[in-house]
């Protein structure tokens, strides 16, 4: 079975702050929140494979963030490889985002920050938790591999997620001999996953570039707060407001056109997911920093040609198409 820590433990009112100690002992430091109302659900389920803590996580809609506090105490260098099983995760880390649906995987590196944004109503997850030099001994640079979807529907997905669901479900009656073995043939396939992600025929970034991803990052954590503002993201990161505009400017677009277009675009999203069917399109709209309605609707028809009410009538009525076949549960 392996050891499972459950909210259920614990009385109601005390259950985000134990399901945040939960969280911390299981994977790294991160801060835990609460996405939705109502009494918190939780659950995690470990195994293990040889070098690799496999985590099967159950749980209500909840946020995990990896800050750059974490990091100046921190003594974790481990990667996590996330396997979607049951509802949605959006996680964002160096500049890109990820949007996983069951089956999809992606991989997070401790050593930088990273958001990650599990949706519900029920939220079904797996981890795979490595040493980071597993990667680099494998020839893989975690940071060109991170928030990039591999999606069950491709090739290599066809082939990774299923060993990665079945490897995890003969744990607990493995030999240690056999685990370890698992173990190797695990980290392979996710090394050859992820190569062709790396990016390792393009030079590496310039410092601009790095520090772009940086702002971009910290920008994308921030998102909900309707006062994110070019003075406050300049001293959040430690530079003037004119380097602040000259890193937007170089890439052909502005501080303020690159804050609302990533906004629109979570929202696009959002609407369009069954899974936040319930939230009005208010909500979805403060939840991004976007609180005033009408001008959300305004500035989301001048983008897609369509009103949000529209866009998530039109998503919605695909729900009667045949879904895409899910991830076996390993469980």
């Amino acid at each position: 079975m392996g050891q499972v820590l459950s909210t259920e433990q614990v009385p109601p009112r005390d259950r985000i702050a134990y399901w945040h100690e939960v969280i911390c002992s299981t994977f790294i430091q991160l801060d835990v929140a609460q996405t939705s109302g109502g009494r918190f659900r939780g659950m995690v389920r470990n195994h293990q494979v040889g070098p690799i803590q496999a985590t099967r996580i159950l749980t209500d809609p909840m946020t995990a963030e990896r800050s750059r506090r974490h990091l100046r105490s921190a003594e974790e260098d481990v990667c996590l490889l996330a396997l979607q099983l049951r509802g949605r995760t959006v996680g964002h880390q160096d500049g890109r985002r990820a949007v996983l649906e069951p089956g999809d995987l992606a991989l997070f590196d401790s050593t930088r920050p990273y958001l990650v944004d599990f949706q519900g109503p029920q939220f079904d997850h797996l981890v795979l938790q490595f040493p980071r030099a597993a990667l680099s001994e494998r020839g893989i640079e975690a940071a060109g591999a991170t928030a990039r979807r591999i999606a069950v529907d491709s090739m290599v997905g066809r082939l990774v997620s299923p060993f990665l669901v079945n490897a995890t479900r003969m744990a607990d009656t493995a030999s240690p001999e056999t685990g370890q073995r698992l173990a190797e043939m695990a980290l392979d396939l996710v090394a050859t996953a992820l190569a062709p992600l790396t990016g390792i025929d393009r030079p590496p970034a310039s410092p601009g570039e790095e520090l772009l991803r940086r702002v971009q990052l910290y920008m994308q954590l921030h998102l909900s707060d309707p006062c994110l503002s070019p003075p406050k993201v300049a001293a959040a990161n430690n530079i003037s407001l004119r380097q602040l505009h000259r890193l937007f400017s170089r890439e052909g677009t502005s501080f303020g056109r690159w804050l609302r277009e990533e906004r629109l675009r979570r929202c696009f999203d959002d609407l369009g997911s069954p899974l936040l069917a319930g939230r009005s399109i208010a909500e979805i709209g403060a939840r991004w920093g976007l609180p005033d309605a009408p001008g959300l609707s305004r500035a989301f028809r001048a983008r897609y040609g369509m009103s949000p009410r529209e866009h998530r009538r039109a998503a919605l009525s695909m729900c009667d198409a045949p879904p895409r076949r899910p991830a076996t549960s390993p469980f």
